[in-house]
């Protein structure tokens, strides 16, 4: 897989000796459209952060989503779509912060 060469890798937080990193988004969720391409956009990410990090990173990833009006349903359908998509989810943990 071709990855995109984004540069450096520049976690908001890292827990060095449990290999974790944070990462915050704060997207336009307003429609199916912005939905999907933050999905695309983050699993991208992840894919890129895999080349750059140590070796098996866990990714934590924050969507701060306050201010926009998402149910329950949307934010499901995100994270189980991240997880879905992402090649490692059992290192990925996503929270939407509302």
């Amino acid at each position: 897989m071709d990855t995109l060469n984004w540069g450096q890798v520049t976690p908001e937080a890292a827990n060095i000796d449990r290999n974790e990193f944070v990462y915050i988004y704060n997207h336009d969720l307003s429609s199916p459209e912005k939905i999907d391409r933050t999905i695309r956009f983050i699993v991208g990410r992840l894919n890129y952060y895999d080349t750059q990090l140590p070796k098996d990173p866990i990714h934590l990833i924050k969507i701060d989503a306050r201010g926009q009006q998402l149910s329950n349903q949307i934010c499901d359908y995100i994270k189980n779509t991240l997880l879905n998509k992402y090649l490692r989810p059992d290192f990925l943990t996503i929270e939407i912060i509302k």
